[in-house]
Parts: C-alpha cells; sequence; structure tokens
C-alpha cells in the first residue's frame, strides 16, 4: 500500500449529467492532468465513457461535503460529515502520480 486514506464525495444520488454538485457513478475511470485555475495547480481530473471531461470531476482538497462541488475530497481520517488532513493527503497523492497514467475505480462504499 503506496497511500492509505478516506475520500468524500457529495451525498445523494450519483449521475452522469453536467453540471451537477452529485456523485459520480461507480466505474472505472481515466485520469487526465488539469491545470486548474481555481485551485492554482495540476490536479487529476476523472472521466470515462459515460462521464465527460467537462464535468470535470477532480481530485482536491476538502473537509467538509460542502467543498466537493461534485469532486472528489482525500483525506486520512473521516467522521460522518467529512476527511481530515485533506491537503497534506493531496499532496502526498499527488507526489505518487503526478503526471503518471493510471485509472481510479469508484467503489460506492457506506453511502
Amino acid at each position: 500500500v503506496l497511500l492509505k486514506g478516506y475520500t468524500l464525495e457529495p451525498a445523494g444520488d450519483d449521475t452522469t449529467a453536467p453540471n451537477q454538485d452529485k456523485r459520480i457513478p461507480q466505474g472505472l475511470y481515466n485520469v487526465a492532468w488539469h491545470k486548474s485555475p481555481r485551485f492554482k495547480m495540476t490536479l487529476p481530473l476523472l472521466f470515462n465513457e459515460s462521464v465527460s471531461r467537462e464535468r470535470f470531476i477532480l481530485i482536491h482538497a476538502g473537509n467538509y461535503p460542502k467543498h466537493t462541488e461534485g469532486c472528489i475530497l482525500l483525506g486520512d481520517a473521516h467522521v460522518s460529515n467529512g476527511v481530515f488532513n485533506s491537503k497534506t493527503t493531496l499532496t502526498k497523492f499527488l507526489g505518487l502520480t503526478k503526471n503518471q497514467d493510471f485509472k481510479v475505480k469508484i467503489i460506492n462504499e457506506g453511502v
């Protein structure tokens, strides 16, 4: 195991529709590296045949559901309403993956 932690996505139903603050469906996702003007850094952007790149599902730092905006947050600890140490966990994750080709498998557990 290279990195262990938790993720947080928006609560509720998942969808493939764009412009939604909702979870993406379970499945295998390709990763493209996206230069985010909002976060001022390059982040992994997830997409597949059902969820387009234009949905801009990023993996980024944040602690609570209000920070997700449809994206996936990382943390090394969790409680029922959030994840913690997100910036540190994201930094570790990016250190392991930056500019690498990889895929992300989404499994909705504890929904």
